[in-house]
């Protein structure tokens, strides 16, 4: 009966005799997802047998066993018209309803192996109210089993570390019996290494007399090296959020992760530009910290750097809470820098600033660029692209700000022009390099002229965080609070709108902040993260 089969006997997991109590959690969760997707399979075999009634009426299993005891033998069959009139000669064929063009049809007959040419519908191994029973029992069950799942989450942490030695022991594993053979009789094993661990490798081999071979990669294999990443402590604060967008620079890619740390840094600040939402950014992010009873992770830090710029943004621009008046008060209003103040502040200046800290970002670029080709001369053509981006700069100033044009305009494109024609290609023939380098320009350009002016989404998203937050306000108690319930009306508002201001101006982070650098810029030092990172394989347990 394997409707009353609803449990499974458990199956015992071993992983090297561990005794853990992670490992034991584990095993414990696989065991119940195990016996969930059983219940499930079943519940869905139930529902499919208490369907085959909806569709055939209210049959009694029992009659028809007794039929059979008595040598009367009943064969069902769904057929179509053009089917049905092909039987229309047997006097012992039956029909009764149809559904969709499809006929019910019975075959009775006292010979056990008499059937029809077609798919034979069999009956239901238990009758209708016992099904319905074991249903209900099932789906019980799976309840059981869910809630006692969702009970688990909490232990996330310890099933992760489980996950994880189990995963290293069939890293392991693989490692162990994978490999290479000759003729089934050496095996071995190839992969990369850095270049400072040669001597390491090479007396570690001797030691264990292992056999070797060290070899450059070939140009075949430049696109599958490895990259990897060493930059100091303070840069590897950004390196949560490039892993989770997935940025690894090529093998003969520039490591970006110095200036992206910086001008992120500086870019968060400015996109949320708040001092209070910083202070209750570095607070939430103590909070957890404190609460956490392991070594911190790298996230804490990058958390702090980003809270501190945003209050440090904000400090100099006078903005709390998107407050005027808060902005006013006699010590606050005497530490922010009048020009780039969100109140009566200078646009036109904030909105120069921000092209100059494209045109910086920017350069900074191609300078890494031309510090690479610093054994060529194209390293001259980049120091070209520089100049072009400060021209660039120029005109931007005078056609979106209505700055009066500048007499060196000209002058830093003719010097950058000549500089990228003449020493851009000079792989190839003169002139043929001068033809390289002049039919690409043009495009160039106008894309470095999109790229500054791109940086203006720096003014207009800390503008958008700052104009929603007094928005809010106004809203909140820009009539005044006369009542109880206004007071009360006036503090959900204020709680609701400023989460969700911070929830926004978080996500402009992400979204502005990791643009400007992983395609603006990026772009200009020539890097495309097609990269994979260097993560070896290491033995972490003696035990193993």
């Amino acid at each position: 009966n394997k409707y009353n089969e609803s449990e499974i006997s458990d199956e015992t997991l071993s992983f090297m005799g561990s005794e853990r109590g992670e490992i034991g959690l584990l095993e414990k969760v696989l065991q119940l997802d195990q016996k969930r997707i059983h219940l499930k399979n079943l519940r869905k075999e139930q529902s499919q047998q208490l369907n085959w009634f909806s569709e055939w009426g209210n049959i009694s299993i029992a009659d028809v066993n007794e039929l059979k005891e008595k040598n009367t033998y009943v064969k069902l069959y769904l057929l179509s018209g053009k089917e049905v009139k092909s039987i229309d000669d047997k006097e012992n064929v039956y029909l009764f309803g149809n559904e969709n063009n499809l006929f019910r049809v019975a075959l009775i007959s006292q010979n056990p192996n008499e059937k029809l040419d077609f798919i034979e519908i069999p009956f239901p191994v238990f009758e209708k109210d016992v099904i319905k029973n074991e249903l209900a029992k099932t789906n019980s069950k799976l309840e059981d089993i869910n809630e006692e799942l969702l009970s688990l989450v909490k232990q996330k942490s310890k099933l992760q570390e489980a996950l994880e030695e189990c995963e290293h022991h069939l890293n392991l594993r693989n490692a162990k019996f994978g490999g290479l053979t000759i003729e089934n009789k050496v095996r071995f094993w190839e992969g990369f290494i850095p270049e400072h661990t040669i001597d390491k490798i090479v007396i570690t081999a001797k030691e264990n007399g292992w056999g070797y071979v060290i070899e450059d990669p070939t140009e075949e294999e430049l696109d599958v090296i490895p990259t990897q990443i060493k930059s100091p402590k303070w840069a590897d604060r950004i390196r949560p959020v490039m892993n989770f967008m997935g940025l690894v620079p090529g093998y003969n890619e520039l490591d970006v992760s110095k200036v992206f740390m910086i001008f992120f840094t500086f870019f968060a600040g400015i996109l949320v530009g708040d001092a209070a939402y910083g202070l209750i950014f570095f607070l939430l992010t103590l909070l957890v910290h404190r609460k956490q009873k392991f070594k911190p992770k790298i996230e804490f830090h990058l958390f702090y750097t980003l809270s501190v710029s945003i209050l440090f943004w904000g400090i100099l621009t006078g903005t709390y809470f998107g407050s005027q008046m808060l902005a006013g008060l006699p010590v606050l209003n005497d530490i922010k820098i009048d020009k780039l103040a969100s109140f009566g502040g200078d646009d036109i200046f904030i909105q120069k600033f921000m092209f100059i800290v494209g045109a910086i970002h920017l350069s900074i670029g191609r300078l890494q660029m031309a510090w690479r080709y610093s054994n060529s001369v194209k390293a001259l053509a980049q120091l070209g692209w520089i100049a072009i981006i400060w021209g660039l700069y120029l005109v931007v100033n005078n056609m979106v700000l209505g700055l009066p044009k500048n007499e060196f305009t000209i002058w830093f494109f003719a010097i950058g022009a000549l500089l990228i024609i003449l020493f851009s290609h000079p792989e190839q023939k003169f002139f043929k390099g001068v033809l390289s380098s002049i039919a690409g320009l043009p495009l160039s350009i106008i894309n470095g002229f999109s790229d500054i002016i791109s940086y203006i989404r720096l003014y207009a998203v800390g503008l958008a965080t700052v104009l929603m937050a007094a928005s809010f306000n106004e809203m909140a108690i820009g009539s005044g609070i006369s009542t109880v319930v206004s007071g009360i009306g006036a503090v959900i508002i204020l709680i609701l709108g400023h989460g969700l201001n911070m929830i926004l101006a978080g996500m402009a982070v992400i979204v502005h902040g990791v643009r400007l650098n992983m395609l603006e810029y990026a772009g200009h030092a020539g890097v495309e993260f097609s990269g994979n990172e260097y993560n070896p394989f290491k033995l972490k347990n003696k035990k193993y």
